[in-house]
C-alpha cells in the first residue's frame, strides 16, 4: 500500500484520524466517478452471465442436466483468464488497456451470440463473453485503489464504488426475459452496449491520468505545496503518480 502511493507524504496510517475531508476527496474526483460507473458497466453483463448462462445454453438446444455442465468450461476459462490478467496487470503496472482488451473480448463473444445461428458458435461465443468480463472486475478495483491516497480516501472510494456498481443488479436481472427465448438478443445487446461503454469510459481515464501525471512531472502542481500540510493532499501531491 506504502508503494502505491507513489511518493506522497501520507504518513503511517495508524496516524491518520478520520475526516470528513477524506470522504470529499474519495468522492469528488474524476477516477472515483468515472471508474464507479465502469465498474456498474462491467459488473451488468458479469451478473446477467451468471444467472442466465444454464438457460441461455438450455436454449441453444441442450437438455437441463447437460446445460448445467456446459457452464462449467466457460467458467473454468475465465477463472484461468482472471488469474493471468492480474499477474499480467501487477507485473506491467497498468490497469486500463487490459481492461479495454478484456472488454473487447467479451463484446466480440456477444456479437458471436447475437450473429450466430449455429449452437456450437454461439456456445464459443460464451467462453469470449466470460474471458473478456470476469477480469476486468479485479482490474477496476485495483485501479481506483491505485489511485486514491492515503487510507480513508482509498477506503471510502472503494466502499463507494463498489456501491455503485451493485446497482447494476437490477439491470442484469431483467436483461434475459423468457418472452426473448431462445436467441436473447436484447440481453446480449445490452451487455454489448455497456461493453462499449466500459471501453469509453477506459480510455478517457486513461489519458486524463497520463495528461495530469505529464503535469506533476512538470511540476505544473507544484503551487499544492504551498496550500497546506503536504500529509493531508493524498492523491493531491504532485510526486503522486497515476496508474495507467
Amino acid at each position: 500500500m506504502r508503494a502505491d502511493t507513489h511518493g506522497a507524504t501520507t504518513g503511517a496510517v495508524s496516524e491518520e484520524h478520520f475526516s470528513w475531508r477524506w470522504v470529499r476527496m474519495a468522492v469528488l474526483n474524476w477516477n472515483t466517478l468515472l471508474l464507479s460507473l465502469n465498474f456498474f458497466a462491467i459488473i451488468t453483463p458479469i451478473y446477467s452471465y451468471s444467472l442466465f448462462l444454464p438457460t441461455i445454453i438450455k436454449n441453444l438446444g441442450y437438455t437441463s442436466v447437460h446445460a448445467q455442465l456446459l457452464t462449467v468450461p466457460p467458467n473454468i476459462c475465465a477463472f484461468l483468464t482472471v488469474l493471468l490478467t492480474g499477474w499480467a496487470s501487477d507485473r506491467l503496472r497498468m490497469r486500463g488497456p487490459l481492461m479495454i482488451a478484456g472488454a473487447a473480448v467479451s463484446a466480440i463473444g456477444y456479437i458471436v451470440l447475437i450473429t450466430q445461428h449455429k449452437p456450437i458458435h454461439r456456445y464459443g461465443g460464451t467462453f469470449l463473453a466470460a474471458a473478456g468480463v470476469f477480469p476486468c472486475s479485479p482490474l477496476v478495483m485495483g485501479w481506483l485503489a491505485n489511485n486514491l491516497a492515503p487510507h480513508y480516501v482509498r477506503a471510502t472510494g472503494t466502499g463507494f464504488q463498489i456501491m455503485v456498481a451493485n446497482l447494476a443488479a437490477f439491470i442484469a436481472t431483467f436483461t434475459y426475459l423468457p418472452n426473448d427465448a431462445p436467441r436473447y438478443r436484447n440481453g446480449h445487446a445490452i451487455n454489448l452496449g455497456f461493453l462499449c461503454l466500459s471501453i469509453c469510459l477506459s480510455t478517457i481515464l486513461i489519458l486524463y491520468n497520463k495528461g495530469e501525471n505529464k503535469k506533476r512531472a512538470e511540476g505544473k502542481r507544484d503551487d499544492r505545496l504551498l496550500t497546506g500540510e503536504e500529509s493531508e493532499l493524498g492523491y493531491r501531491h504532485p510526486a503522486f503518480k497515476y496508474t495507467i
